[in-house]
């Protein structure tokens, strides 16, 4: 998987711009200044929690004994 593809999917599975109205729904009563720390905070622990999966997905697969096919198959049956 290349950096354009994994970026692609990454961008068609969180929906960014989708997501925007229930962002400043959420932080309407926030004030500006720690509206932008929560954003900021928000964005590093999702990043974070990319990184974990990125580079220790196969073994958390591995001892949940879950294959990569099996894991596929799941995910086109929950959203099919």
């Amino acid at each position: 998987m290349t950096v354009f593809s994994a970026i692609a999917l990454l961008f068609m599975v969180i929906d960014p711009l989708g997501n925007i109205p229930m962002f400043t729904s959420m932080l309407s009563g926030v004030e500006r200044d720690r509206r932008y720390k929560v954003i900021i905070r928000e964005l590093l622990i999702a990043l974070g929690i990319l990184v974990v999966f990125l580079f220790a997905g196969h073994s958390i697969l591995s001892v949940l004994g879950i294959s990569q096919s099996s894991l596929g198959i799941a995910g086109a049956l929950f959203y099919s």
